[in-house]
């Protein structure tokens, strides 16, 4: 993979494109089991844990906040979950980092005050270390991601540091008190038949110009088969469509609502075979004057496809290339929405990534592409962002996307 480390120009931009495909103030520490009720009685002695994160939002603002906890020294063993919080959320998650001890620098060497909550609006996955989407919800009262069968849990690691993360949003005139409060329930290790995972498919490419309607379209592949026990969409205020389905079938999952967003519940599990395909979208209506893309604020964005399901198999849970560290959201196919070929979509990537807003004019380029060309195009896109040599490693896909 090319080292971000290096400064020669084009290893300053394969580095730029990588970061994006890759991607999706202060506070009091709050305890991992709170003695107070709080909006979620915590769970019986011996069968989950509770964490919680409060926080205030000052009128008029946005953001995305975290607070760093750390899991039992014995590890868990996770089955559900459950999670509330107070009005002014989109969303919350618990994501399990790699670290063992609680970090005061990001990825990027910068100090960060992570003593209490503190201020991720780049994204919680944008400057740390994650391994997983560990449990959460979009619904304050309603559903939330993880469900397993009876002997089937999601091993969270001992003495791991876990994220909270909470989406915030106060319209109001007055500053708000927000709580969030999540509950894992846990069964015992030697009860574990199956381990699980969580689908969490983020989609870097989404561009809608100004006063138009416009898709965000990816194909994970799934490399083992597994069992999907629910599934959800995640958009932001334009989405007007969402479906899921698995390769050409009809869709399995349609919803129109950005908020309350339905989960389907799918009772004992559908079967998705290795080798397929997930096929999700969201549609959009841009009625405002600037063009919109991706990103973790109101004002951007969002197309994910998320969902509990067995036996776990990592890559497929972050749209991964297979066996290859480092490539989450970069083993799936982008679908773009226009008539550029995959020679015309690479030439536009090329001159993108020289630009200051290349992210952005990087969209444009994977949305103005054919619909029929995404797969020889994405294989081009994703070896030019992950290979060590892209000059040299990624002759075949590069001649393959030249004469499409």
């Amino acid at each position: 993979m090319v080292p971000c480390a290096m400064r020669a120009p084009f290893f300053l931009t394969a580095c730029a494109l990588f970061a994006l495909l890759s991607a999706g103030c202060s506070g009091e520490p709050t305890e991992t089991q709170p003695e107070d009720e709080g909006l979620l009685p915590a769970p019986e002695a011996g069968k989950g844990v509770q964490y919680r994160m409060k926080t205030t939002i000052e009128a008029g603002e946005e953001h995305e906040r975290c607070l760093f906890v750390q899991a039992p020294p014995e590890g868990l063993f996770v089955q559900r979950d459950e999670v509330r919080f107070s009005p002014g959320s989109h969303h919350f998650l618990l994501f399990e980092t790699e670290y063992d001890t609680i970090p005061t620098k990001n990825e990027d060497n910068v100090e960060v005050d992570t003593s209490g909550v503190f201020d991720c609006s780049d994204g919680p996955t944008a400057g740390w270390a994650i391994r997983k989407l560990v449990a959460g919800s979009q619904n304050a009262e309603g559903s939330s991601f993880l469900r397993f069968p009876e002997n089937v849990a999601m091993p969270v690691r001992g003495g791991a540091v876990l994220m909270l993360n909470a989406h915030l949003i106060n319209a109001t005139s007055e500053p708000v008190e927000t709580e969030a409060d999540i509950n894992l329930y846990t069964i015992p290790e030697s009860q574990v038949e199956q381990e699980g995972d969580v689908l969490f498919l983020y989609n870097a490419f989404i561009a809608v110009r100004a006063h138009s309607e416009g898709r965000a379209r990816l194909r994970c592949p799934v490399y083992e088969d597994i069992t999907l026990l629910n599934f959800q969409s995640h958009m932001h205020r334009r989405g007007i469509g969402y479906q899921g389905a698995v390769g050409a079938e009809s869709p399995f999952y349609e919803n129109d609502q950005w908020e309350n967003v339905p989960v389907l519940d799918l009772g004992d599990g559908m079967t998705i075979p290795k080798g397929s395909v997930i096929d999700y979208r969201c549609d959009y209506k841009n009625n405002e004057d600037h063009d919109i893309f991706q990103g973790s604020r109101s004002t951007d964005e969002m197309c994910m496809a998320i969902g509990s399901y067995y036996p776990a198999e990592p890559n497929t849970s972050a749209c991964a290339v297979f066996g290859v560290d480092g490539t989450r959201n970069l083993g799936g196919d982008w679908v773009g929405n226009g008539l550029k070929t995959c020679k015309e979509t690479m030439d536009c990537v090329q001159s993108a990534l020289v630009k200051e807003n290349f992210d952005q004019e990087l969209m444009l380029c994977v949305n103005d592409s054919d619909p029929a060309k995404s797969e020889v195009m994405s294989d081009a896109l994703r070896c030019l962002a992950s290979a060590e040599d892209p000059f040299n490693d990624c002759n075949p896909e590069f001649e393959a996307c030249a004469a499409n």
